[in-house]
């Protein structure tokens, strides 16, 4: 990789073409091509004041203090002459102004190569539904997906009984992936959030909508925080058991449910004869919010079996004394 010389207020960041983010990476023999982005401090802090950016943040593995947007690299990635003269080419042809756009629903087929595109995740996962929100030619002709968010029942059964208990289970569902195109106007994500709970709202019968920040990619939840969602905490850590070698559990998009059955419990895989890893499970912040009338919206509330807490920030888990008092608040929440 060539690299260029680096300005006094530029850091290097490398990104890779699966995903990782790294700083002064010297690729070896056999890996795979990654893009040198520079970014000033400036740059870095520009995602917190672009809803447009949303939540999928990257950090480096090893130093949470510098948090950059995923859908803010992508744009760094593919800027080149050829992506600036194509984005000149969407703004003509395209009515960028979110009061003119739609939302409609879409199937999974849709969704998944839009996710695959610009979510940091790069994988749709279970899907249920989802809606996208639609910018209008100017031509009078056709629309152009810009944003797509879509839902998934939850992983477990406790998850859905936990909030609110049995009776209200089947009100649960998953906003599980969330992302605006590079060319989507400031507020893309936030507005088409807002849109697609009152279509959910209207159109299905769940009421209680729920959404995971992962603090691995150096989420908050600030998307969330935005649209008055209510923070409950944070979810149970654990310990996966991985077959050494066989996965990277480095990768933040690693899981254990992409292993097969008989590889997930730890006897299996050292009967097998793997090397086991003992891997910390990193635990991931819920929001939640309500939907219905005001009188279903108050009796969910009044069941709700998790104590609301104050947001958490990005400067909760950079600054040593905060981070101590946020743990303390939070415990006590718990």
């Amino acid at each position: 990789m060539v690299r260029k010389g680096l300005q006094q207020d530029q850091r290097l960041f490398d990104v890779g073409l699966g995903g990782g983010v790294k700083i002064d990476y010297e690729p070896g023999e056999g890996d795979k091509p990654s893009v040198p982005v520079y970014l000033t401090e400036e740059e870095l802090a520009f995602f917190e004041k672009d809803d447009t950016l949303a939540e999928q943040v990257v950090t480096e593995r090893d130093c949470a203090e510098d948090m950059i947007c995923w859908q803010y690299l992508k744009r760094k990635e593919f800027d080149t002459k050829e992506a600036a003269e194509q984005l000149e080419l969407i703004q003509d042809e395209v009515d960028l102004e979110l009061g003119n756009t739609i939302l409609k629903p879409i199937t999974r087929e849709v969704a998944k190569p839009f996710i695959e595109k610009y979510e940091w995740l790069g994988q749709l996962g279970t899907f249920k539904f989802g809606y996208g929100l639609f910018f209008p030619y100017k031509s009078g002709i056709g629309h152009k997906l810009g944003v797509a968010i879509c839902f998934s029942k939850t992983t477990t059964w406790q998850a859905e009984v936990s909030i609110c208990g049995e009776e209200y289970r089947d009100k649960v569902i998953l906003l599980c992936r969330g992302a605006a195109a590079n060319w989507a106007v400031k507020n893309a994500n936030s507005y088409a959030i807002a849109q697609t709970l009152k279509a959910v709202e209207r159109d299905t019968d769940y009421r209680i909508i729920l959404a995971y920040s992962d603090r691995r990619a150096g989420e908050v939840g600030t998307i969330y925080q935005a649209l008055n969602w209510l923070f409950i905490g944070w979810g149970a850590e654990g310990t996966d058991h991985v077959p050494a070698g066989l996965v990277d559990p480095t990768d933040m998009r690693f899981h254990t449910r992409g292993l097969p059955k008989e590889l997930k419990s730890k006897s299996s895989l050292l009967k097998a004869g793997y090397e086991v890893l003992d891997v910390k499970r990193a635990n991931k912040g819920r929001y939640i919010t309500f939907l219905g009338s005001r009188k279903e919206r108050k009796e969910l509330m009044e069941v709700l079996r998790f104590k609301i807490l104050p947001y958490p920030k990005r400067e909760d888990f950079t600054d040593p004394r905060k981070l101590k008092r946020f743990r303390a608040v939070h415990r006590k929440g718990m």
